[in-house]
């Protein structure tokens, strides 16, 4: 009985962090021009597992992709392989920049996560804190900035980082 209670209370957690509307959870667009609340000069960085730093002022010029996300989160797993397929698929597009972070910290932990999956896709950790306009209290939670760095979409919720109008939209965006 005690296992049944445990996984029964484990699927009902798990029921608070889902959509019932794959990919239509609460989804912030910032329209051009809005004040966004991103901070002009402010630089987020980055760390991976070889305690190397990225900063967004390194990516400008880029549009960048920010997943945050945890290991113990059902909605971020399973939106992981199409992040994992589209981080493959423009691996080799020096405009359009993948960063998976996993906000739990432990980097370790999660580059043992990723390699049981045969995921390619590195793991960074914040390095700094989200400024305002990126800060979120869910995950998953998707940001993207166009190459000047500016927010054009902060997404909570689950994605189908497979569809082909989300694909279209990043190629455009590395055009403009």
């Amino acid at each position: 009985m005690r296992k049944r209670v445990n996984y029964s209370v484990l699927f009902l957690v798990s029921l608070l962090f889902c959509s019932p509307f794959p990919g239509k959870a609460s989804t912030l667009s910032v329209a051009e021009g809005e004040d966004n609340g991103w901070t002009e000069g402010y630089d987020l960085s980055f760390r991976d597992s070889k305690n190397n730093v990225l900063t967004l002022n390194q990516l400008k010029g880029k549009v960048v992709v920010i997943n945050l996300w945890a290991t113990w989160c059902p909605p971020c797993l399973a939106e992981m392989p199409s992040l994992d397929q589209l981080y493959k698929d423009f691996k080799g597009n020096d405009t359009i920049i993948i960063l998976s972070v996993d906000i739990d910290g432990n980097l370790s932990a999660s580059r043992k996560f990723m390699a049981k999956r045969k995921y390619s896709l590195p793991v960074y950790q914040l390095n700094s804190a989200l400024p305002n306009g990126l800060s979120t209290t869910s995950i998953p939670t998707t940001i993207i900035l166009d190459k000047a760095g500016k927010l054009v979409i902060k997404h909570v919720g689950g994605m189908n980082f497979g569809s082909q109008k989300f694909r279209k939209s990043l190629l455009d965006l590395s055009k403009e």
